[in-house]
């Protein structure tokens, strides 16, 4: 299939969105706001390229697929929808740069027959089936295609609102010490790990040059990039990680540090940090002995925690004040996807320092 050609009806397409509230309408939208994330692209990939090409077969998932319509779907998903998604409507399907590679997408075409969980799931598979075998014609494909991006952009619309928060209602003389005492109360609820990378990627943020990239990596889901490093790397103008940070904001033992220090050294580190949540235990005879042997062979990594790294970078930020840190946060927030329960806190505790003033 014409790969060009697909992106170019595409943003017509987009362009001239407008959600139907028919009852192959509505179901569309329940795809789209539905749980599983793969029936989302398959829903708008077999839309996309229906409307592209009219001998396409949009119930169709693979190539060698025995029906007279079949065609490589991941190709036009990966290649056409995922960066239109990256650039049009961020998060609108949910943010995956390889949908095809999930297993309900990699029969050879959509049937109830194809393995999938019971209940929600499986009536989503139904809905996606039944709305896909309606689509009979080109023109009826794009006109449900049209409304399918306009579901999208909703969604995608909400999901950033959840990340912005009343800037006019935090006072911006609430300065560094606000900051500090914000970091101190945020620190109480680890937030399923999520709290403490996304103080650290903040303030990184805020310190290095602008000339860095900080990239915080999605809690527990380490190593999914063969360029990662730790949970934070700090990457130079030539996207080469120059630092990196390991975070633990749960008790650990020196096999843990041991492990995040080789990772640095395999990459060529030689300075990083190994930063620990405030309520974690550890053997810090163990661990220190642990560092300073590698320290003395090129590898230097301090161990350290939260409160005492956010007091010493803030020390040398300058200018630094409650209302920029909250919309910082909040954007690294977004980075990683952090669960609605950590932006929740993430907000009520701004919001509480701010009247704590």
């Amino acid at each position: 299939m014409d790969k060009t050609k697909a992106r170019g009806i595409l943003l017509a397409a987009f362009k001239d969105r407008k959600e139907i509230n028919d009852s192959l309408g509505i179901k569309i939208r329940e795809v789209i706001t539905g749980s599983h994330k793969t029936y989302r692209y398959v829903l708008v990939t077999g839309l996309l390229s229906k409307a592209v090409n009219n001998d396409v077969d949009p119930l169709s998932l693979q190539a060698k697929d025995t029906s007279m319509g079949a065609y490589d779907a991941r190709t036009i998903a990966h290649f056409v929808l995922v960066p239109f998604e990256r650039e049009y409507l961020p998060n609108s399907l949910g943010n995956s740069n390889e949908p095809y590679l999930n297993k309900p997408a990699r029969f050879k075409r959509l049937s109830l027959d194809n393995a999938v969980r019971q209940g929600k799931d499986r009536a989503i598979l139904a809905k996606t089936i039944e709305i896909l075998s309606a689509m009979d014609t080109q023109r009826k494909a794009l006109k449900y295609l049209k409304s399918a991006l306009a579901v999208m952009e909703s969604v995608s619309r909400e999901f950033n609102k959840k990340y912005e928060i009343d800037e006019s209602g935090i006072d911006v003389n609430q300065t560094t010490q606000s900051v500090l005492d914000c970091i101190f109360c945020l620190t109480n609820n680890p937030c399923e790990g999520e709290i403490c990378p996304i103080i650290i990627s903040t303030i990184e943020s805020f310190y290095l040059p602008k000339s860095y990239e900080v990239i915080a990596h999605k809690v527990n889901e380490s190593g999914s990039s063969s360029k990662e490093v730790g949970d934070i790397d700090i990457v130079n103008g030539k996207k080469d990680v120059i630092t990196s940070i390991e975070v633990k904001d749960k008790d650990f033992t020196k096999e843990d540090v041991e492990h995040a220090i080789r990772k640095f050294r395999q990459a060529g580190l030689e300075r990083a940090l190994f930063v620990y949540g405030k309520k974690v235990n550890f053997d810090q005879t163990e661990v220190y002995q642990l560092a300073a042997r590698y320290g003395r062979i090129g590898c230097y990594c301090s161990v350290i925690s939260v409160l005492d790294y956010a007091r010493l970078r803030l020390f040398a930020i300058d200018n630094i004040d409650l209302r920029s840190f909250a919309v910082r946060m909040l954007q690294e927030a977004k980075k990683i996807g952090a669960k609605d329960s950590t932006i929740e806190w993430i907000k009520s505790n701004i919001l509480q320092a701010d009247n704590d003033k």
